[in-house]
């Protein structure tokens, strides 16, 4: 493994429109806030399980902006592991729909943030879009087969993270870089432009603790592999509940470290729940490892 202290300034790949603002690659760690509009998310976050109204949600998310966030995203459906969580079940399309697309439509006169919707149905994709979101996060690397073509119809960018469904036998890291080279190839065939594609390894998905832990070690590789901007999603997993014994609640701590950690590997984007405290975590990793002087524009 490389020393990633070696890797602190990562060269500026491009650019990339995600609704109305400009993301500099390389420039600094964006902060992409999580509002799970479910009764079952795995972190004990979805607001239908605290009020069950769409206020709390738009609530929630106008918070996380002030709190610093760059992106709000915004996922009906849990995707808690049936490994783990054998409760965990399917939400039909049009419950998801029902879910998101009433919180998108309070907030997209109000946030000035974009927002993503995290999904892994094409429908509810288009339809989200439709109503104002400005960026896919599909967690099922498009597992459905009409995700490209949305993606290519609306012209917006898809976060494309990685699942392997029956697991890893072999070097976890080069399974994924495999595998996400594989549907990145998929989604230039389909003409969608290298600017509009973030890559997410898919940390906790079809992975144990050793593998989530052997990927967060190699992280700088992703972005030398694809030259493409690299998001990771550690915040609240159960590989840092293995570690420091941290109920799902209270792992902050945990994720606080894998944060900083990816911040000094190059990440570009870290998806988290507890906004206010990592904003924190990466503004003074940022500082550490890039030289990002407090008080810079966003984007």
């Amino acid at each position: 493994m490389s020393d990633p202290s070696a890797l602190s300034k990562p060269t500026v790949i491009s650019s990339s429109n995600i609704g109305a603002h400009e993301f500099i690659w390389g420039e600094r760690t964006y902060v992409m806030g999580v509002v799970n509009v479910t009764p079952d998310s795995f972190s004990g976050d979805g607001v239908l399980s605290v009020i069950g109204d769409v206020q709390s949600a738009i609530d929630q998310a106008l918070r996380m902006e002030d709190e610093g966030a760059d992106i709000i995203d915004i996922g009906g459906e849990s995707t808690r592991p049936v490994s783990i969580y054998p409760d965990a079940l399917p939400v039909s399309d049009d419950d998801e729909i029902s879910r998101v697309i009433p919180v998108i439509d309070g907030l997209i006169t109000r946030l000035d943030i974009p927002i993503s919707i995290d999904t892994r149905k094409a429908s509810v994709a288009r339809v989200a879009v439709r109503a104002g979101a400005a960026l896919i996060n599909d967690v099922s690397m498009m597992e459905d087969p009409q995700m490209i073509r949305v993606i290519s119809d609306m012209g917006v960018p898809i976060i494309l993270s990685h699942i392997r469904k029956n697991g890893h036998q072999d070097d976890v890291v080069n399974d994924v870089i495999d595998d996400l080279r594989g549907a990145v190839n998929d989604l230039k065939k389909a003409t969608v432009s290298q600017s509009k594609i973030i890559i997410d390894p898919g940390i906790g998905f079809a992975k144990n603790a050793g593998q989530s832990i052997a990927l967060l070690r190699d992280i700088h590789r992703f972005r030398a592999e694809f030259e493409l901007p690299v998001l990771i999603g550690t915040s609240r997993k159960s590989f840092i509940g293995s570690v420091t014994d941290e109920t799902v609640e209270d792992r902050r701590f945990g994720t606080a470290a894998t944060v900083a950690w990816a911040v000094t590997a190059g990440v570009d984007i870290v998806r988290v729940h507890d906004v206010l405290e990592m904003v924190k975590v990466v503004k003074m990793s940022d500082t550490l490892a890039r030289h990002f002087k407090s008080g810079a524009s966003r984007a």
